[in-house]
């Protein structure tokens, strides 16, 4: 019974990661554009606007600083969140694998004691 909620809840936001992720490439694909900060910085970032208002190809509506270093790097958010969603699965499959090597080396070591092998 427990497997089963685990397998579910898993398969769930696995669903969800990859919905939020089709969303996001859906975004970037129609609402990317370009603001010029005072200092001629240029920010590129994404996140839904009338397109039809503003046709220069700097947009001309406002966001504080604040708001266009979020949507510069909210892809980095996702990266991260997926790294650390991932890397216990992954340590544990190290493990795994180093407990196996460690042990085959093992009983290969134990297994093959005794004289050297022949010189031709």
């Amino acid at each position: 019974m427990k497997t089963t909620i685990r397998n579910i809840t898993i398969k769930l936001v696995i669903f969800l990661i990859i919905g939020v992720m089709g969303m996001f490439i859906v975004s970037k694909t129609i609402f990317m554009h370009a603001h010029r900060l005072n200092d001629g910085t240029v920010i590129v970032h994404t996140h839904p606007y009338n397109k039809s208002d503003d046709s220069k190809p700097y947009k001309s509506h406002h966001h504080t600083n604040a708001e266009l270093l979020f949507f510069q790097n909210i892809e980095i958010l996702f990266l991260i969140v997926f790294l650390i969603l991932a890397l216990p699965a992954l340590i544990k499959k190290i493990k795994h694998l180093f407990h196996l090597i460690s042990r085959n080396t093992l009983s290969c070591i134990i297994l093959y004691k005794g004289r050297a092998p022949p010189i031709l």
